[in-house]
């Protein structure tokens, strides 16, 4: 029975597709190969900026936008990597992690009853964000056994009410990393219908193969005016639950992005971000070493999954792929649920990730983040059980 007190957004938000299964998981032991979450503790420097911060008073609000040094950092950061000046105090904010940054460029660029247009498969979280901001997802079907992004697909998605694009480079769940033609049909599509972007680049600095990471801050500006690009430190960083995220845009969309800030969570916690600005500059040597280290897993866990009878498309970036359960004559949510059971390991049920849940009944997303030991013998577990 529905509790006519619930409103109508947070009544049709569903559980997270790891819900049921997380749990049994815990409780058996199971290796996790569905969730994110890095190997390995935050850069001592940074806890112990955090925690001589915490000691030395600064535990009350600080500017809602950010502390200024931590947003010149960044903002400096952000220059040097793409190559396009981003100015920290008129375009640069320092959210509650990218999950917030997402919401509050949801809720500042669109109105109730506005259309989202979500490339699918999706991050799991897109569409709720997009509905808690009072849009309406639509979904536009990444093409082809490789997942590409197409002006066709996208242009046959928009309706006379949509008003932006959300996306995610590399992509989160098929580990794609949109190329030149792709990115050139994304902005033919905001151009033309005159959509705001909206992008999440948290896993900017995984991509694999020497491939480049492609973003409107820089390699293509001609987006930039109409575009928000969402980062987080919580990856290259391994500092997921310090929730430390920014957004950057053109000033008159930071100013809304901030007053929507303001109104979620009006600042990020003052103690972490004096621990994150106490790292500087990136360690190139650092993010080069943990980029090698991902695209061995990588090539591991496509190799354990090939040969346990999976369909697998590495992926090109990010920590995720998705791999294809049709040959193996299960649908995805029983074969999750018996390899917690029986083989004591997690993964993504599909069903998450596609509007059709019926279609996500064929693929099952997998996580690369766990240390190459683990990965080996939970693949191992898994093939097992399949044999």
């Amino acid at each position: 029975m529905t509790d006519t007190r619930l409103s109508r957004r947070a009544a049709g938000l569903p559980p997270l597709g790891l819900a049921a299964l997380l749990p049994a998981a815990r409780a058996g032991g199971a290796t996790d190969l569905a969730l994110g979450i890095p190997v390995g503790d935050p850069p001592r420097a940074a806890v112990d900026a955090a925690a001589a911060a915490l000691r030395s008073g600064s535990n009350q609000y600080a500017d809602p936008a950010g502390l200024l040094d931590l947003r010149l950092a960044l903002a400096a950061q952000l220059t040097a990597e793409r190559g396009v000046e981003v100015d920290a105090e008129r375009e640069l904010t320092v959210c509650a992690g990218a999950t917030e940054g997402l919401l509050v460029a949801l809720i500042a660029t669109t109105d109730p009853g506005d259309e989202v247009l979500i490339p699918s498969p999706f991050f799991e979280n897109h569409p709720g964000v997009v509905e808690l901001a009072g849009a309406v997802p639509r979904f536009a079907p990444l093409t082809g056994p490789g997942w590409r992004l197409t002006e066709e697909s996208l242009d046959s998605a928009v309706t006379p009410r949509t008003r932006a694009l959300l996306l995610n480079n590399p992509h989160n769940p098929t580990g794609r990393v949109f190329d030149e033609a792709e990115f050139a049909a994304l902005s033919a599509v905001c151009e033309r219908h005159d959509l705001t972007l909206i992008i999440d680049e948290v896993y900017d600095r995984f991509v694999y193969d020497g491939r480049s990471h492609l973003s409107p801050l820089g390699s293509h500006p001609g987006l930039r005016d109409r575009t928000v690009v969402v980062g987080s430190l919580s990856k290259t960083r391994r500092m997921s639950g310090w929730r430390l995220g920014f957004c950057v845009a053109r000033p008159s969309i930071t100013a809304a992005v901030r007053s929507v800030h303001e109104r979620t969570t009006l600042g990020t916690p003052h103690p972490l971000q004096l621990g994150a600005l106490a790292l500087g500059a990136v360690d190139e040597a650092a993010v080069d070493e943990a980029r090698t280290e991902f695209q061995t897993k990588r090539d591991l866990v496509c190799a354990g999954l090939r040969a346990a009878g999976f369909t697998v498309h590495p992926p090109e970036g990010g920590w995720f792929l998705l791999a294809g359960t049709a040959g193996l004559g299960r649908r995805s949510s029983a074969l999750a649920r018996e390899l917690v059971e029986h083989a004591k390991v997690l993964v993504a049920p599909g069903a998450s990730f596609f509007p059709d849940r019926e279609a996500g009944e064929d693929w099952v997303r997998i996580a690369l983040v766990r240390d190459r030991s683990d990965l080996a013998a939970a693949l191992g577990r898994v093939a097992a059980h399949l044999s």
